[in-house]
C-alpha cells in the first residue's frame, strides 16, 4: 500500500504528461536542492505533486520560482507566418524553480568510455552537418561560387541584357501562382 502524501495533496491527477521539465545540473547549489526549468503555467504545487506522484520524492517547504525574461531580439519574430523585418519583440521568457529535497540527491559522475555512445559517429556526423551548413548558409554563395561560374553568369547576364535571350520567370517553382499569372 502506497504511503499517503505527508501534505494535501492537489487534484491535478497526472498519469501521462504533456509538459516538459529539465532537470538541471546546478554547482552552485548544495545536494539538497533540486533546479528545474518547467513552463510558464506551471505553480509550485504542480512541481511539488509531479515529484512525490511521478518519483515518489519528498519536497521541503522551500520552493522559490522566477521567470527570466528572454533578450530583446530585432528580425525574428514569434509568428513566422507573418515575417516583419527591422520589427523589436522580446521572446517568451522561462520558469526556473528550485525546490529543497528532503534527502540529497548526488548526479552520477560523467562517463569516461564514450564507445556506447558512438563518439567518433557523431563527431563525424555534426562535422559533416556543420560543412553542409557553410554550404548552404547565408554566406553560400559568396564562398562557393568558383571563377568559372562567375565568368558563366557574367555572360548570361550580357546576353540578357543585349537581348540574345529571353529572360524566363520561374513558374514551375510556384512563383507569381498566387496572382494568377
Amino acid at each position: 500500500m502506497a504511503a499517503h502524501a505527508p501534505f494535501k495533496v492537489g487534484m491535478k491527477e497526472i498519469y501521462l504528461p504533456t509538459f516538459k521539465l529539465v532537470f538541471k545540473r546546478t554547482k552552485h547549489l548544495p545536494a539538497n536542492y533540486a533546479s528545474f526549468i518547467v513552463p510558464l503555467w506551471f505553480s509550485k504545487l504542480d512541481l511539488r505533486d509531479y515529484l512525490y506522484h511521478g518519483y515518489n520524492v519528498r519536497v521541503g517547504p522551500v520552493i522559490r520560482s522566477y521567470v527570466e525574461q528572454g533578450r530583446i531580439r530585432q528580425g525574428q519574430v514569434p509568428e513566422p507566418s507573418r515575417p516583419q523585418y527591422k520589427r523589436w519583440h522580446r521572446p517568451r521568457g522561462t520558469k526556473h524553480m528550485t525546490v529543497e529535497l528532503e534527502r540529497p540527491f548526488a548526479w552520477p559522475e560523467r562517463p569516461t568510455d564514450l564507445t556506447p555512445w558512438n563518439k567518433e559517429e557523431t563527431t563525424m556526423a555534426s562535422e559533416e552537418q556543420q560543412a553542409y551548413g557553410e554550404k548552404v548558409g547565408p554566406q553560400a554563395d559568396q564562398k562557393g561560387v568558383g571563377d568559372d561560374r562567375r565568368v558563366a553568369m557574367r555572360e548570361q547576364a550580357k546576353a540578357l541584357l543585349e537581348g540574345k535571350e529571353k529572360w524566363k520567370p520561374g513558374l514551375s517553382r510556384g512563383v507569381g501562382m498566387a496572382f494568377g499569372r
